[in-house]
Parts: structure tokens; C-alpha cells; sequence
């Protein structure tokens, strides 16, 4: 059942390895109308892999073992770090509802209920069922139960029409080492409950629990002027709405780009780690989206991160466009999609150079004269011709590449210089390849200001 997407001159192939295909009719529609054709035909031969599940631990790997650039695949080794519930909700991270694994963390869990008896906390598993408002003390919290973990409630959501909701930010990571990550800028997906929240009926988990048949802004009274009348984007139209009601929506935006970031940098060395045996780093790109909800303070919380999130529309036919738009919008990012026809492994040198020549990275830095890049003894000198190996001129050629067709996404990793408010100072405990692309970029913005975004 998998299904290869081929192009022309020679042909560029993208494999989809999924047990079934309808929900991702938008992936193999997008493929199409960027000019490539569906084959069906296992083959060494193919440009990208687009993989429904974790591949990595399948029969599959032998194949990615073999990749080279500019192949792609859409997973990086190790995204369950960010993407497994317990992983990502028992981090100590900013903006995650406190959580305790179990059994390890019981006494602390019991302590903390302890000192605040009207918490309220939902046991979770890593197959997202089962989720449930539950006393602690009819919860199994022993070895025997089948619960992974135990995560505080936040019990004053904001809501909107007496509906509480959840954000959903699309998520592009492109390089782990140095770290590259970038937002979905033009839209959001927003999701309200199916049922009123209050009076809060913890038996009743629609109430609480946003599920596959959600209720859609449309119809949500408060948004339906702007969303329908005003074809306001999602994102527009909870902006315009948070005004209204007196709360500032460049709070939200700034505190949502600043939790990817803390996410994404926490996780960097387990999945540095984790793609240590795979020769060629630059395959790798990962799509997900975070989900987060909002305290009726407009605080921030981080609910989890979706590996494949669903793409499909059979259930919300309004999504259709949006969804296509994001998976068009990422292989432009990560150059899938280009402008010279053909099989991206079939490019010639003269193409190559016409998409992205050297002289496109290299930036004038003022260390590059001076006598300690001479001899390349300091980190900024990795950006000097002299100094530069060929491994960071194909770094920063992929970065260069990510700039020009990033389309709808904005980079939130590196920190663009404008937006350097929402980290204030803090750049401590950098890697040394994520400074030298902080300094990349900073030497393109000195010269240009589309590179300070």
C-alpha cells in the first residue's frame, strides 16, 4: 500500500508510506498540482518520503540509511521527545501544566495535592485516550495501573460563548544541528468543545475534551461576523475578538513563539542523539502542531505536540484549503517543491548554482580579516571563506534556501533580530553551531532588513 509521487524530467518520486491513503488525500493533491505523479513501485530511486507513522523503527530504515541530499523525509529520529505525551508533559518546561509520571513521581504528586486540595488533574496515557477529570483518589496510581501519568487540570480556561477551545500552531522544524524552526504565521487552527463547559460536569468530557468533531469557529456566535461575514482568518478573528474583550493578542503570539522555542531547544540533544547514526543530517524535516490553551487570564498553556497531525477534512470540509496551504507552504520551506522541474537528485551544477550560489552565504565579517580567523581560531570564523568548511557552506545554503521560499512561515530559531524582546539577553547555553547561525543571520540583517525577520 505505499504510494510513490513522480515528476518529470527525469522524474522526482515521493514516497508515502501509510497503511491506508484517504487521509491524506490534501498531501497527495498538493504533490500533484506541484507537477508530480503518483507511482507504486518500491524504489531506491525517490526524492522524498512523506511517512504517516514513526519510520525509523520500521523495515523502512534501511532505506533512509541510504538517503542523501537533497532527498528529503518528513520525521526526524527521536520526534517522539517532543511529540510522546509523557515525554513532552513531564518536561520542566514553561508553559506545561505540572505533571508526574507514574508510579515514580507518586509521593510528589500526593504532596502537591496536599498543599492544593481544589487542583483538579487528568489522568492521560500515550495512546490519547481515555482522557479524564478524575479525584486522585480514584485514580490507580500503582505500578499495575494502566495510566502513564497524571497532569494538573487548568480549570479556568477562556472561553468564548461558554465553549472552551484550543490553538493550534503548524510547526516546521528543518535542521536540529544547528537548530532551524519556523511558524505557520498566516493561520491557526481553532477548536471549541462540542458542548458547554459550564456548569463544569466532569463525567461529561465533551465539556472539557476537544475531540475529532469539534464544534468550528463558524459557528461560534461571538466569531461568526468576522470568520464568515469578514472572511477573517482564524487567527484574525481571535485577535480581533481578544481585543474586544480588552486582552492584547501580541501577548499570545509572542508567548506562543517563545514556548516552541523553549520546547524545541530543551529537546535539541536528545534528538542530536538520536540522529548521531544517520549519515546525512540534512534529509530531515519534521511537521507538527502544537496545541495550547489559554487561561482566562490569557496566561499560555502547552497541552502536547502532534506528529502527523490530522490533515484530513472529510469531518471539517472548511479546513481543506488551509490544510493544503500548510503542506504546500512546508515543502517550499524545505525545498520539496522548487522552480527548476524535475527530480531533485537530477539537478545539474548550474541549476544548483542558480537556486543558491556560495556567494549567496558568505557575509562580511569583520573578524574575518583579523589575525585570529587566520589561523580559524574562533567560533565566528567558521563564517569566513577561509575558514569555512564544506559542510557549513551546505548548512548555510539550506538556510539561505529556507529564507527565500519560507512563503507563509516566520523563523522563530534562531531569534529573528526583531524579536529579540521576547528573549530579552538570554542566549546562554547556545550550542556553538546554533551561534555561528545566530551570527549568520545577524550578519545578513546588518545588510539587509528582510533577513531581521
Amino acid at each position: 500500500h505505499d504510494v510513490y509521487i513522480s515528476n518529470h524530467r527525469p522524474p522526482s518520486t515521493m514516497w508515502i508510506m501509510s497503511k491506508s491513503f484517504h487521509h491524506l488525500n490534501h498531501v497527495i493533491t498538493v504533490f500533484e498540482r506541484s507537477g508530480f505523479q503518483i507511482i507504486r513501485q518500491a524504489s531506491h530511486k525517490f526524492d522524498v518520503i512523506w511517512s504517516y507513522d514513526y519510520p525509523f523503527n520500521s523495515g523502512w530504515r534501511s532505506y533512509i540509511m541510504k538517503m542523501k541530499a537533497p532527498q528529503k523525509i518528513n520525521h526526524f529520529p527521536g520526534s517522539g521527545y517532543i511529540t510522546n505525551k509523557m515525554s513532552l508533559s513531564t518536561s520542566k518546561i514553561k508553559y506545561l501544566p505540572k505533571a508526574y509520571r507514574i508510579p515514580e513521581d507518586v509521593a510528589a504528586l500526593k504532596s502537591y495535592a496536599s498543599d492544593n486540595p481544589d487542583t483538579m488533574y487528568v489522568m492521560k496515557s500515550n495512546d490519547h485516550r481515555g482522557i479524564k477529570i478524575k479525584k486522585l483518589s480514584d485514580m490507580d496510581l500503582s505500578e499495575k495501573g494502566r495510566l502513564n501519568f497524571v497532569q494538573e487540570f487548568v480549570s479556568k480556561p477562556l472561553l468564548i460563548n461558554n465553549r472552551k477551545f484550543d490553538i493550534g500552531i503548524y510547526v516546521v522544524i528543518t535542521s536540529i544541528n544547528p537548530l532551524r524552526v519556523y511558524v505557520y504565521d498566516e493561520e491557526v487552527l481553532l477548536r471549541f468543545c462540542a458542548v458547554d463547559y459550564q456548569p463544569l460536569d466532569v463525567t461529561n468530557v465533551e465539556k472539557y475534551v476537544i475531540g475529532d468533531r469539534y464544534t468550528p469557529t463558524r459557528e461560534i456566535p461571538s466569531l461568526k461576523n468576522s470568520i464568515v461575514d469578514r472572511q477573517y482568518s482564524m487567527k484574525q478573528t481571535l485577535s480581533v475578538y481578544l481585543k474586544s474583550k480588552g486582552f492584547d493578542p501580541d501577548k499570545l503570539w509572542s508567548q506562543i513563539r517563545s514556548s516552541i522555542r523553549e520546547v524545541t531547544l530543551a529537546k535539541e540533544k536528545d534528538l542530536k542523539a538520536a540522529m548521531a547514526t544517520y549519515p546525512d543530517p540534512a534529509i530531515f524535516f519534521e511537521m507538527v502542531r502544537f496545541d495550547f490553551v489559554v487561561d482566562d487570564e490569557l496566561n499560555l498553556w502547552l497541552m502536547e505536540v502532534n506528529m502527523s497531525p490530522n490533515l484530513a477534512s472529510s469531518v471539517h470540509p472548511e479546513n481543506a484549503i488551509m490544510y493544503e496551504q500548510v503542506i504546500f507552504n512546508t515543502l517550499a520551506l524545505v525545498g520539496a517543491v522548487h522552480y527548476t522541474g524535475g527530480s531533485l537528485t537530477k539537478l545539474t551544477q548550474e541549476e544548483r548554482a542558480m537556486l543558491v550560489r556560495s556567494s549567496d552565504v558568505i557575509v562580511p565579517v569583520d573578524e574575518c580579516h583579523k589575525e585570529m580567523c587566520s589561523h580559524c581560531s574562533s567560533e565566528i570564523c567558521a563564517l569566513c571563506q577561509q575558514c569555512m568548511s564544506d559542510q557549513q557552506l551546505g548548512i548555510l545554503q539550506q538556510a539561505f534556501s529556507e529564507h527565500v521560499h519560507r512563503r507563509n512561515f516566520a523563523r522563530v530559531f534562531p531569534v529573528p533580530e526583531n524579536s529579540k524582546h521576547e528573549l530579552g539577553a538570554k542566549q546562554d547555553g547556545l550550542s556553538t553551531s546554533n551561534k555561528v547561525m545566530q551570527m549568520w543571520y545577524r550578519a545578513k540583517c546588518s545588510h539587509s532588513p528582510a533577513w531581521c525577520v
